[in-house]
C-alpha cells in the first residue's frame, strides 16, 4: 500500500492505495518567477506581444480607460497590474486625471469604496477615478450585434475613452476556453442581454445539449469565445495586460500586447504550467481541491471536479474531497439539480433564464448521470444526492463504495491540487 495525504478543509485526509493500481499523481509544474511582480508586469509591457508599447500607442491630450475585474477576480492582483500601466500612460503625456478606472462587475453584484480600493491598491484608488460597471445601466453605450446576435453595450466610460487597456489574469475557463482577455469587454462591461446571449452560446444551437465546441482549453472554433472577441473588436481594444499567478498567489508570468496575440501566448503559458499531460482515461480519480478556501463551499468544487471528469473514462468513479464548511455556496447552482423534474426542463430553464451558476450545477449533475461520483464534504447527504452524487462520511467509506463499482484492474489518478491540475488527453 501507499500512502498519499490530500487536504481537506484546513486539515488532511489519508489515501492508502496500491502501488500498482496507481497511474500517476497529476499536478500543476512549479511556476517560480526569479524577478518581483513589479518587475514581470514592467517587461511585459516593455516587450508588448503583437502591438507597439502602451507609451508609443497613447498620445498627449487624450483620455484612457483601464478596465480591472471585480471582488470575484481578485486574485488576478489588479494592485500590481495597474501602477505600470499608468505609468505608461503617463509617460505618453496622459495625466491621472484623464484616466478611468472602470470594476468590470459583469452580472456580479455591486462593490463597496473599501473594495475597490482592495483591487487597485489604496494609492491608485486615491490618484485615479474609478468606477463601477452596471450591466442595466440605462446609458450603456450601443455598438450594434455580433454576428452570433449578441448585442453589444458597452459602459459609456470605455466606449467615450480614446485608449482602452484591460487587464485580467489568465486561467483556464469552462466558456471561454481561457479567462482573460476579451472577456473584460463581454461579459466584463457589457450589458445583461448581451452576457446571457453570449453564454446561451455554450447550448447546443441545432437541438438539446450542450456546444461541445465550447470548452475550456479551446479557443480556435469557440463560438464563446469567438463572439467575446468580435464584441472587444466592436468596441476597440488597444492593449490587454493579463497576468499568471502561481500557488504562492503571486504574479509569476505577465503578457501585454495586442487583444487576440497576447492572450493567445498567455494561453500558452497557462497549458505549459498547469495543463497535465495524460496518455490515456482512468477507471478512479480522486481529487482534492486543495484544501481550504478552494474547497470552501461546493460551487468552488466545480473548477475540481471540471477538471477530474476530463482525466476519468466516461462512466468511472470519481472521488471528490471538499470539506465545503459554508455549504453549497451558490442557491441557483443548487436548484437547477433539486428544484426541475428532469434534464428537459432543466435545459429548457437555461435557455429562457441563462445563469452562470445554473449552468454550472446543470453541468456538474450531467457528469454525474455519466460517472459515478463520491462526494467526501460535511455536506447534508440529502444535498449531496439531489445532486446526482453518492455522500461519503470518510475517504476510506468512499474507497470502499469505489471498490464495488471499480473493475479488478482498475488504474487511477490521484489529484492533490485538483482546482489548479488540468488534464490534457493526448491522443
Amino acid at each position: 500500500m501507499q500512502e498519499f495525504t490530500l487536504a481537506f478543509g484546513k486539515s488532511t485526509l489519508a489515501l492508502n492505495l496500491e502501488q500498482e493500481r496507481v497511474l500517476a499523481v497529476l499536478r500543476p509544474q512549479k511556476l517560480i518567477s526569479s524577478e518581483s511582480e513589479a518587475a514581470v508586469v514592467r517587461n511585459a509591457l516593455e516587450n508588448p506581444i503583437g502591438s507597439q508599447r502602451l507609451r508609443e500607442i497613447a498620445r498627449a491630450g487624450e483620455t484612457a480607460c483601464v478596465v480591472v475585474g471585480d471582488m470575484t477576480r481578485l486574485w488576478a492582483r489588479y494592485h500590481v497590474l495597474v501602477p505600470p500601466i499608468l505609468e505608461e500612460l503617463n509617460a505618453a503625456g496622459i495625466p491621472d486625471k484623464n484616466i478611468t478606472i472602470v470594476s468590470a462587475t459583469g452580472a456580479h453584484r455591486t462593490q463597496s469604496r473599501d473594495e475597490h480600493a482592495k483591487l487597485v491598491g489604496e494609492e491608485v484608488f486615491r490618484r485615479v477615478h474609478m468606477v463601477e460597471h452596471d450591466c442595466r445601466a440605462s446609458d450603456l453605450v450601443d455598438f450594434g450585434c455580433t454576428s452570433s446576435g449578441t448585442p453589444v453595450r458597452i459602459n459609456r466610460h470605455v466606449a467615450a475613452a480614446d485608449r482602452v487597456v484591460l487587464t485580467s489574469g489568465i486561467v483556464h475557463h469552462f466558456l471561454a476556453g481561457y479567462g482573460g482577455g476579451k472577456k473584460a469587454i463581454m461579459p466584463g462591461t457589457a450589458s445583461f442581454e448581451g452576457i446571457m446571449a453570449n453564454h446561451r452560446l455554450s447550448l447546443n444551437p441545432a437541438g438539446p445539449g450542450l456546444n461541445s465546441e465550447v470548452r475550456a482549453g479551446k479557443l480556435a472554433g469557440n463560438p464563446l469565445s469567438a463572439d467575446m472577441i468580435e464584441a472587444a473588436r466592436m468596441v476597440g481594444v488597444d492593449l490587454i495586460v493579463n497576468s499568471i499567478i502561481n500557488e504562492e498567489h503571486k504574479v509569476a508570468l505577465a503578457v501585454a500586447g495586442e487583444l487576440v496575440a497576447a492572450h493567445e501566448a498567455g494561453a500558452a503559458l497557462v497549458d505549459e504550467y498547469f495543463g497535465v499531460p495524460i496518455s490515456k482515461q482512468a477507471d478512479l480519480v480522486v481529487a482534492s481541491c486543495g484544501g481550504y478556501p478552494k474547497d470552501i463551499n461546493f460551487y468552488q468544487t466545480y473548477k475540481t471536479a471540471h477538471n477530474m471528469v476530463r482525466a476519468l473514462k466516461k462512466g468511472g468513479v470519481g472521488i471528490l474531497l471538499s470539506e465545503c464548511c459554508e455549504g453549497i455556496g451558490n442557491d441557483k447552482f443548487y436548484t437547477i439539480c433539486a428544484g426541475f423534474a428532469d434534464n428537459m426542463a432543466r435545459e429548457q430553464e437555461l435557455r429562457q433564464n441563462y445563469e452562470i451558476a445554473s449552468f454550472m450545477g446543470y453541468t456538474q449533475l450531467l457528469w454525474a448521470q455519466e460517472n459515478k461520483l463520491i462526494v467526501v464534504s460535511s455536506l447534508p447527504e440529502e444535498q449531496v444526492r439531489e445532486m446526482g452524487m453518492t455522500p461519503a462520511k470518510t475517504l476510506e467509506e468512499a474507497m470502499q463504495l469505489a471498490r464495488k463499482w471499480l473493475p479488478d484492474d482498475f488504474g487511477a489518478y490521484i489529484m492533490p491540487a485538483g482546482a489548479a491540475t488540468f488534464p490534457i488527453l493526448k491522443n
